[in-house]
């Protein structure tokens, strides 16, 4: 059945699917994002439980999940399991950025087997949208299409609910609601000056990416085989570390970063912070006796990638943030099966690995990953650069960034965070 604005429905399924499709116009300027508000007989959320968005995912009773997507969404409500104290669920897309609802090709939502609503988009101002709502009547429940228009985008919308905007939306570890870019800068202006145009490039990639308000913990692993000889030498190594160093700052309150070297042994130290940050890999150089095939003292000069890995699953399985890795290598990957069996392991829990080929070759079952579907969830990303040298800071935060904030949406979900 095709609604109309304003047109309403009874609903006679225990549960319902709410699916929305919303593509974008070419030179499109933001990113939609369906957001859901649980309302009371007042039309206002009881808690910021009941603001359900991309960083909440699920209310705590799991009647209303969220599953979001590029351009699209679903929204699946369990009726009966929705708390007596909410009488309405509202269904909205807002728009994060410049554009409005104009720029969007079309939208639609489709209840399957039940109904479809197409809203009009054509030369509307509003920045959000009141798609449809799920309300109870009479003891039952029904579905209304509205399409209705707001002007101003998410805040306002949410403040109309009820939302105290003024704290931080509920997360596993919510941070301060400063606005990123100046917070982060602020902290490198301090401590660490030479890096504050590395914040403004990685400001724009996280909050592209929606990871601007999260807190995890980063760890740093860095391949010490003697064949990553040149990346050391030419620098490459501690410009990586630089880079990732000024994400564990946004992500992380104290701004430490674990750090592991591995080559056929392997070590763990002493945490990166701003502090320590100049030469810090320069400095586990010379912390001990190295042979002439040894780039870190006492690993060895061959790669050995599980006992590093093992080690870490264990160092993290307990973790109450969302633990993010960021594993360099040159390559000579063999170890497959230990290695599947490491990240097998690691998918149980809030780990999050980013392998990184830097210059190499034969990166072997880590550029394959995403055929490695052996495991609770896809808790892995890799990319290469031949030439860190070449690569812009843009495009590398952008690929360090990518998919972490679809593992933390499916994670939740999973239960996993």
């Amino acid at each position: 059945m095709q609604l109309q604005s304003g047109q309403n429905i009874p609903l006679t399924s225990s549960s319902i699917t709410l699916n929305l499709r919303y593509p974008v116009r070419p030179a499109f300027r933001g990113e939609p994002d369906t957001c859901v508000f649980m309302l009371n007989a007042q039309g206002k959320v009881s808690g910021d439980n009941d603001f359900i968005f991309f960083n909440n995912l699920s209310s705590p009773d799991g009647a209303v999940k969220l599953t979001p997507g590029t351009q699209q969404s679903s929204v699946h409500i369990e009726l009966n399991r929705v708390s007596p104290a909410v009488q309405k669920i509202a269904l909205t897309l807002v728009i994060d950025g410049s554009d409005t609802i104009t720029g969007l090709q079309q939208l639609s939502l489709q209840a399957p087997g039940i109904a479809s609503f197409d809203p009009e988009t054509a030369g509307r101002s509003e920045k959000a949208i009141i798609v449809a709502e799920v309300y109870r009547h009479n003891g039952n429940w029904k579905l209304r299409a509205l399409g209705q228009g707001f002007n101003g985008g998410l805040e306002p919308l949410a403040i109309s609910y009820g939302v105290d905007v003024s704290s931080q939306a509920p997360t596993p570890a919510p941070q301060p609601s400063t606005a990123p870019t100046i917070s982060l800068e602020k902290k490198l202006e301090k401590q660490a000056p030479r890096l504050v145009s590395l914040a403004k490039k990685a400001t724009v990639s996280l909050t592209k990416h929606k990871l601007n308000t999260l807190q995890a913990s980063v760890a740093f692993v860095l391949d010490a085989s003697g064949s990553m000889t040149g990346e050391f030498s030419r620098g490459h190594v501690q410009s990586v570390l630089d880079r990732i160093a000024v994400l564990a700052v946004q992500f992380d309150d104290d701004g430490e970063m674990d750090l592991w070297g591995f080559a056929e042994k392997h070590r763990k130290y002493l945490n990166v912070t701003l502090s320590n940050l100049d030469n810090y890999v320069e400095t586990i150089q010379g912390s001990g006796k190295r042979s002439r095939w040894e780039l870190l003292p006492g690993l060895g000069g061959t790669n050995n990638e599980p006992p590093v890995m093992e080690e870490i699953v264990d160092y993290y399985r307990d973790s109450k943030l969302p633990v993010y890795i960021v594993f360099i290598t040159d390559g000579g990957i063999s170890k497959t099966k230990a290695i599947k069996d490491a990240i097998r392991r690691s998918a149980n829990y809030p780990i999050f690995w980013k392998f990184v080929g830097l210059g190499g070759s034969n990166y072997g079952i880590l550029k394959n990953l995403d055929d490695f579907t052996d495991r609770k969830i896809d808790n892995t990303h890799f990319f290469a650069m031949d030439n860190f040298a070449t690569v812009s800071d843009e495009a590398l935060y952008d690929n360090l960034l990518e998919e972490f904030r679809t593992w933390i949406d499916e994670a939740k979900l999973k239960n996993i965070l």
